[in-house]
């Protein structure tokens, strides 16, 4: 009985804490103003995920193309996950954004937040309504 017990409970754990899944959860924003996320709990950060049609199953290939048409650095691919550098043209300042892709759900979350500095001038949410813009 005991046996049954631990490995229910092991399993609902294992549920609870997202082992098992494909899921991964953007990091908050800071309480700075140079950061947008899609799952900000917030007004001042929060941005609409980004809709999309993956009739095809090609979502990730054009929003690689967008990314590399915003001159966008791919740090990180795994799966359904990309982390992207961008550098503003003059200064050049590093803003990492973060795209989760989920097909199931015709989103992709989205993270975009200022390396340095304050302030941005709004420059991440501009971004990532352009990236939202183009894969339309």
């Amino acid at each position: 009985m005991k046996r049954k017990l631990i490995i229910i409970f092991t399993c609902y754990f294992s549920i609870l804490l997202g082992e098992g899944s494909d899921k991964i959860m953007l990091k908050e924003c800071p309480s700075t103003p140079n950061c947008v996320s899609s799952e900000a709990k917030d007004t001042k950060h929060y941005i609409e995920p980004i809709s999309i049609d993956d009739k095809e199953g090609n979502v990730k290939e054009k929003l690689i193309k967008v990314i590399q048409k915003f001159q966008g650095k791919i740090l990180e691919d795994k799966g359904n996950f990309l982390k992207v550098a961008f550098y503003s043209k003059f200064f050049g300042f590093e803003d990492i954004a973060d795209f989760e892709i989920e097909p199931e759900n015709n989103i992709i979350n989205v993270r975009s937040a200022a390396q340095t500095g304050w302030y941005d001038f709004g420059v991440n949410r501009k971004r990532m309504e352009k990236i939202r813009k183009e894969l339309k």
